[in-house]
């Protein structure tokens, strides 16, 4: 059986180390894989799944359709790009470019071959807007190494913001992260927990804290009765991923549960995010973050909108929207 571009499990941590064998290794063998010259960032082209962020041949979430995707790690980061699923492609590069004072990645395929940029493939094939399969090749066919123009950013000069609801928040690991004072959350039976606002830039985005404001306060009135309305949807959740992944004894006690509202005596919160939601609606949303002993790998979710209401439920996979509806409720 041939590679798949998926080898290796965790990229950014092979980064981390110079010269890494695996890394090494996996570049020799597969051929749409290339390191920029400094080894800090790494670039696959492979199949994905139709719908999902994992390989198509992937145990839990297998599947007779695909995507053609180029993927873009650094140590702390991960993208993806969908390219034209119908090419044959052969070979992948990439150099430092002078003249664009950054890297410059060669894709080729028998159709076609492309150099570009981060900057300009992020503008024209980010994977967060569903394309039909001629949109991908004419934005494909469009890729000639240029720098899109970007806004200038406006310096973040503050070290704290301040809510209505919640208090001070201070300037976290990012310059656009902030930090509340832990609180006390009526949804989780007054479990403290930090708030963190992410990707907020107060000296750009006038609205933001009034809108975040109406999010916090809305989940802020949340006690566990609201929590018991959630039940069936993170129960659905579990048994999912269970069905997914098939039986396995080391599950029992998570295939006995018949109650939902057991479901809560198997995940442990993690992180409160609350963020402006950068692709579709642009609406400020709060990401509840667990873990849960069904999806160790990626965990929990609950996304709620600004009035309160419990918009998605699904693994952790640090998006606000589910691409094409995954995790999203209807009802």
């Amino acid at each position: 059986m041939g590679m798949t571009g998926w080898e290796i499990e965790n990229p950014g941590e092979n980064l981390l180390s110079k010269n890494d064998k695996y890394l090494r290794d996996f570049l020799k063998k597969y051929l749409l894989a290339a390191l920029s010259p400094d080894g800090e960032k790494l670039f696959i082209i492979r199949k994905y799944h139709p719908a999902l962020n994992c390989s198509p041949n992937d145990p839990i979430n297998p599947s007779d359709g695909y995507r053609i995707c180029l993927a873009y790690y650094t140590y702390s980061s991960y993208f993806f790009f969908e390219l034209p699923t119908n090419f044959n492609y052969n070979m992948l590069a990439v150099r430092y470019d002078q003249n664009i004072q950054d890297l410059a990645i060669t894709i080729s395929s028998k159709e076609m071959t492309r150099v570009t940029n981060i900057k300009e493939i992020f503008s024209k094939l980010e994977s967060y807007t569903p394309r039909a399969e001629a949109e991908k090749e004419a934005a494909f066919a469009s890729l000639n190494n240029e720098i899109p123009l970007q806004k200038k950013r406006a310096p973040i000069t503050q070290t704290e913001v301040r809510s209505a609801v919640i208090g001070v928040l201070n300037n976290a690991d990012f310059d656009d992260w902030w930090v509340s004072q832990p609180q006390k959350i009526g949804f989780l039976d007054d479990v403290e927990m930090n708030f963190t606002i992410t990707d907020y830039n107060p000296n750009e985005d006038e609205n933001f804290m009034d809108e975040a404001d109406e999010t916090i306060r809305n989940f802020m009135s949340k006690t566990l009765k609201d929590r018991e309305a959630t039940n069936a949807h993170v129960y659905r959740n579990c048994m999912d991923f269970l069905d997914a992944i098939g039986y396995d004894e080391a599950d029992q006690h998570l295939w006995d549960i018949k109650d939902p509202q057991e479901i809560w005596n198997y995940v442990t919160p993690r992180e409160i995010y609350v963020t402006r939601e950068p692709y579709e609606d642009k609406g400020v949303y709060l990401r509840l973050t667990f873990s849960c002993e069904w999806e160790q790998e990626h965990g929990l979710q609950l996304v709620f909108n600004k009035s309160g209401k419990l918009v998605r439920v699904s693994d952790d996979d640090g998006h606000i929207l589910g691409w094409q509806g995954h995790g999203m409720i209807t009802d």
